[in-house]
């Protein structure tokens, strides 16, 4: 409000008249309605609009790699606190390079790369591997992207977390991992027998194929599908030939998008557990 030329009086006297609205101390709105990023706005406003950015969990959700914004915020302001707010955790990065702050949303907030080595400081393995996993499949963390933000920053208390849960393992290798774990997931819910994870197979070609999900008694088998609608494209004719490979010797393989396991689910258990049913197999 100084900014616009209003003292705290003034500032005051439009909110008792409804001209304009708090959202947080020293942040007002001229609507009365707002939203999380319109609390966002106005830490950063109130905190260091020049130099803060949103960061750790605050910035995973920002970036959708973290389903919960959680409480508190979290921001980031290189070499100073600065002021501090209720609800907010103001951490004093000694760098923050060009690279390591994006634009989400209208909001500066750090890198996909930076949040995961932000977070590994505090996080657990799992934790962090997830949100790799998670950073992969929706693009934000292309191949060797960790190995940068590592080399960029060798010394920050998360490298050598991120270092020992494989940052420089390849994309091909993460991208389907997440879905993964939804169709575990959905998997444990269902009246089926626990499957075997990664099992070995061999086709009628005498190739041996991973899968995902594979219930030997029953050949049956369940695959997460996290490729894009062009990736899946281009290696139609490789699934097709993997598919009837192993349909030659009595499989049926099951395939799962990203959009049937997390829109359809139901659905997709159902199918699960009439493909097991109709093989003579059940809990």
């Amino acid at each position: 409000m100084n900014a616009c030329g209003l003292s705290p009086s003034g500032a005051r006297h439009r909110v008792r008249t409804s001209r304009v609205f708090r959202v947080r101390r020293a942040a007002y709105t001229l609507s009365p309605h707002h939203d999380a990023l319109t609390d966002l706005w106005a830490v950063i406003l109130t905190i260091d609009p020049g130099r803060g950015c949103l960061s750790h969990w605050t910035a995973a959700w920002m970036h959708r790699m973290w389903r919960a914004t959680g409480s508190p915020i979290h921001m980031s302001v290189v070499g100073s606190g600065g002021r501090r707010l209720p609800g907010v955790v103001v951490h004093a990065p000694r760098i923050l390079l060009p690279d390591d702050v994006v634009e989400v949303r209208g909001l500066p907030v750090t890198s996909a790369g930076r949040t995961v080595l932000d977070v590994a400081a505090r996080a657990g393995d799992d934790t962090v591997r997830r949100l790799i996993r998670e950073g992969e499949v929706q693009g934000l963390l292309p191949a060797g992207e960790m190995l940068r933000v590592v080399a960029a920053h060798p010394n920050h208390p998360g490298a050598g977390r991120v270092r020992r849960v494989d940052p420089g393992t390849p994309a091909d290798a993460l991208g389907q991992t997440t879905l993964e774990d939804e169709l575990d997931a959905l998997i444990r819910e269902l009246p089926m027998p626990a499957p075997e994870r990664q099992l070995t197979v061999r086709g009628a070609s005498g190739a041996w194929y991973h899968l995902d999900f594979g219930w030997g008694t029953a050949r049956l088998a369940a695959e997460a599908d996290g490729r894009s609608v062009h990736e899946r494209a281009s290696a139609l004719e490789s699934d097709r030939f993997r598919d009837n490979d192993l349909a030659a010797v009595g499989w049926l393989t099951m395939r799962f998008t990203d959009r049937q396991l997390r829109r359809g689910r139901a659905d997709a258990g159902r199918q699960l557990v009439a493909a097991m049913a109709d093989r003579g197999t059940s809990a």
